[in-house]
């Protein structure tokens, strides 16, 4: 199907073929045209790279531009790093069309605008909940919705946001189209009906796939995915053995790569794994080239030299000492500036081998000729574990690059003693085997509490019957039976009422009648030939249906004397043991809402068992000021943030674990500080472990040097570093909001409340508290703050009256020159003469008049 040929203007058209080069569109592309031109959901489960943002981009531009103009459309996605990828492409196409692109992953005011005034809204399912709850009426004018990487419903941490989300739009925008962009899962046809959509399900790629498993050096192709319109799959080629060291199979697999000219990526289970992997590559890559090409060394050591933080870190040492050798690492320890160097390196073919481990496959886009899995198995809850069929699936599309390869090479390495078996029963499992189905994790406790306080705060649903209405028509609502369903929310309720965050305001008989009203309209349309218990059945083995009811077969009874059909719901059981009461009808008109801090905590965007945690802590502060039995430290409410199931502990290893520890004697000498409880030693070593690094960087310690104390990398530490700021602000914010205190607990909230403050403050900049009127200039980091603090510079004034001996000073310092040092001094000066109190001008309306009483003034 020619693009130019689609149902859309003329200009949309030209942009495809002239800028991006597209003419003509993939036969599963073609396939979705029928229900996105239909205005109907879809589902789009194909393989990677076979061109699901088309179908979205198209589907978009169908409604905005011809159907519904001036609308908007929202594009979901799961992580930071695609949202900015897909931010980019959408705004090569909004620059041609006239149309704006907003994107949602922060919390900057310059994004909040683009948000509410863009056509396109690119975002995360973590930003897009906190827009609907906080500013639902961005979401009025939405008339599609994308939903990219909708096959990470299935993740437990990204899932439920995700789930609620699609629900809340069909619930505030009903007549929305909604298109889910997908990996092809086990139970594509259960999303598709829980939707609405219409599923488009393809094998076809755009390159040839081939599935190999390689052991023992020995390289067996086991399938072939094709990119031919023919349902036959192409021929194997046949197995070759490579040459190279048995010991180093991936060094084997990157050589030959590179005497063919591709790249490799490899997938690895561990940061660690990653990181050793790349720096072995790297020496043999160095001594091949040096052999056989010394100016790509050349390159590659420009390359080393450009990356960010190059030596401010043990791990950034072991990147620059990969890139020489033209390898590299991909991991969340990295920075920001790190990874984009390396992903941008490794597009332009710079970079040969790429190690990485698996969340990359589920990142942005960056394909090679060849993948290798290597590890097949990783460590999760105890036990090493063999990885799931999707996520081995996932890696290995990586292979093949659009427009570069003509085909694409996907290995998994098998290692064992019996390597012939074990390639066979790899093959047969993550080639030929079923891909698992998506499992709702909206059912998780933190996730249920976290959604139900959001729509009875947020959401308008109020009733416990709207309630259950609103997540029955959920994904987990759809895949659950209802009693469960009901016994998970109301052991939810309950705990939001015991906490405080919501409080029940009585039955509403109004909308009992109304409740009852709409179940008897509804009535109508019953098939009441079979009861809807009986009609379930109909597919149970040995279940047979009569016309009329013979007499002559037994009837069965339970313990309990009553007609039984299979089995009983345990909660049906009142009369054994602890069962209670199940879920009543009349308690379907019971109405809830949100207590102060309820709300507070949904703006927040807090979990509220963290809130409680929190607020638990902070009362006990203010107990420790107002009795002064106990000290109220900055060390003690870090440790209460990382107490919290939003923050991320750092995990407490073995050598931690060991009572002379560098880590037990800072637990134990913390010990009367800490405002929280901790279950077991191993949760409070890695809480006290998280405080104690967010310790030493608003300390003013290195990266290194926390690296080398607590065994952490750089990204680790400016991800925590953020979470702790939020946390810190939320603490504020909830001791603000808490009303159990008097008013003469006044003075001590007071001051915990300027401890959070200024504490806050400093983790944001990483200083101690003496810098914080520098550290504000832009430009000024927490280095040349202190670097200007130690020549008696210590605020902006001083900034501003320089003199020439200490601008000399200065300028001797490294990092420092004329162009930084005078851009400093602008700032400055732009902020003290906006600070600086104007005189007050005389208004003529005050001048008394000649006969005005003067002994009244």
């Amino acid at each position: 199907m020619s693009i130019i040929d689609l149902d859309l203007p003329d200009n949309v058209g030209q942009f495809f073929v002239s800028e991006w080069g597209i003419e003509r569109l993939h036969p599963p592309q073609a396939e979705s045209m029928k229900p996105i031109f239909s205005g109907i959901n879809a589902l789009i489960a194909i393989p990677t790279a076979s061109g699901k943002s088309l179908i979205a981009y198209i589907a978009i531009l169908r409604k905005l531009l011809l159907e519904d103009v001036g609308s908007k459309a929202v594009y979901i996605v799961p992580l930071k790093a695609l949202a900015s990828e897909k931010y980019e492409e959408l705004s090569q196409l909004g620059k041609a069309l006239n149309l704006t692109i907003g994107l949602g992953i922060g919390d900057s005011t310059s994004e909040a605008k683009k948000i509410d005034e863009c056509d396109i809204l690119v975002c995360t399912s973590e930003k897009l909940d906190s827009i609907i709850r906080n500013r639902s009426e961005t979401m009025s004018r939405v008339s599609i919705i994308v939903a990219d990487e909708f096959h990470l419903m299935n993740d437990s941490n990204r899932g439920p946001t995700l789930e609620i989300n699609l629900t809340k739009l069909r619930y505030l925008k009903p007549t929305a189209q909604i298109i889910a962009l997908s990996a092809t899962v086990g139970n594509c046809k259960d999303l598709a009906a829980w939707l609405n959509a219409e599923l488009i399900m393809s094998n076809w790629r755009p390159v040839a796939l081939e599935y190999s498993t390689f052991h023992d050096l020995h390289l067996e192709p086991r399938l072939v995915q094709s990119s031919a319109l023919s349902s036959q799959p192409s021929e194997l080629k046949p197995p070759r053995d490579l040459l190279g060291p048995k010991s180093h199979p991936t060094w084997v697999a990157l050589n030959d790569s590179i005497d063919e000219e591709g790249q490799l990526l490899i997938f690895v289970g561990t940061r660690k794994s990653a990181e050793s992997e790349a720096l072995k590559l790297s020496k043999r890559v160095i001594k091949k080239l040096s052999k056989t090409n010394p100016e790509k060394l050349e390159d590659l050591q420009s390359l080393a030299s450009s990356i960010e933080g190059g030596r401010q870190s043990a791990m950034a040492d072991k990147l620059v000492e990969c890139l020489k050798g033209g390898t590299a690492f991909h991991h969340a320890g990295l920075t920001h500036g790190q990874r984009k160097a390396i992903e941008r390196a490794f597009k332009d073919g710079r970079i040969s081998c790429l190690t990485a481990t698996p969340t990359l496959a589920a990142g942005v886009n960056l394909p090679a000729r060849r993948v290798l899995v290597r590890d097949i198995k990783r460590w999760d809850d105890g036990m090493s574990r063999p990885l799931p069929v999707m996520e081995v699936r996932q890696m290995l599309g990586r292979a093949g690059r659009p427009n570069y390869d003509d085909y694409g090479e996907a290995w998994v390495l098998c290692k064992g003693t019996d390597g012939w078996e074990l390639a066979d029963m790899v093959s047969e499992k993550y080639f030929f085997g079923e891909v698992e189905p998506i499992i709702s994790k909206l059912s998780g406790e933190p996730a249920l509490r976290t959604h139900i306080l959001s729509i009875i705060s947020t959401g308008g649903i109020q009733h416990r019957g709207e309630i259950g209405d609103f997540l029955e028509s959920t994904f987990l609502g759809y895949s659950t039976p209802k009693p469960i369903l009901n016994e998970k929310i109301d052991q939810t309720i309950n705990w939001l009422i015991q906490e405080r965050f919501i409080r029940k305001l009585g039955l509403d008989e109004e909308y009992i009648n109304k409740r009852a009203d709409s179940i008897i309209d509804d009535s109508d349309d019953w098939d009441d030939t079979i009861p809807l218990w009986a009609s379930a059945a109909k597919n149970i083995p040995g279940v047979e249906f009569y016309d009329s009811s013979p007499k002559d077969l037994p009837i069965r009874k339970s313990a309990h004397m009553k007609p039984e059909f299979g089995f009983s719901l345990a909660s049906n059981l009142n009369n054994s043991g602890a069962w209670h009461q199940g879920h009543e009808s009349n308690a379907d008109g019971m109405k809830y809402e949100a207590t102060a801090m309820g709300e507070r905590i949904t703006q927040l965007y807090l979990d509220p068992l963290s809130a409680s945690v929190i607020r638990t802590g902070l009362r006990r502060a203010v107990r420790r000021m107002v009795k002064e039995i106990g000290p109220v430290t900055n060390f003690g409410l870090l440790h209460l943030a990382t107490s919290t199931p939003d923050f991320m502990s750092l995990w407490a290893k073995n050598s931690d674990m060991d009572v002379n520890s560098k880590l037990w004697l800072k637990t134990n000498s913390v010990e009367e500080e800490l405002l929280s409880d901790s279950n077991y030693d191993e949760m409070l070593l890695s809480n006290v472990k998280s405080a104690w690094m967010v310790e030493m960087w608003t300390l003013e310690d290195g990266i290194r040097s926390i690296e080398k104390e607590l065994d952490v990398n750089p990204g680790d530490i400016n991800y925590r570093v953020d979470i702790m700021e939020w946390l810190l602000h939320a603490s504020r914010e909830i001791i603000l909001t808490d009303d159990v205190f008097s008013d003469e607990q006044m003075i001590e909230i007071a001051e915990i409340v300027k401890l959070l403050d200024v504490l806050r403050l400093r983790v944001r900049h990483g200083c101690k508290e003496d810098l914080l009127s520098l550290v504000n200039i832009p430009n000024v980091g927490r280095m040349r703050a202190r670097e200007l603090s130690k020549m008696g510079i210590r605020t902006p004034n001083d900034v501003a009256n320089m003199t020439r001996k200490q601008i000399s000073e200065v300028l001797k310092m490294r990092g420092w020159g004329p162009q930084l040092l005078d851009k400093i001094i602008l700032e400055v000066s732009k902020v003290l003469t906006k600070s600086a109190k104007k005189p007050s001008k005389l208004r003529q309306d005050d001048i008394p008049l000649d006969d005005e009483n003067k002994a009244d003034y």
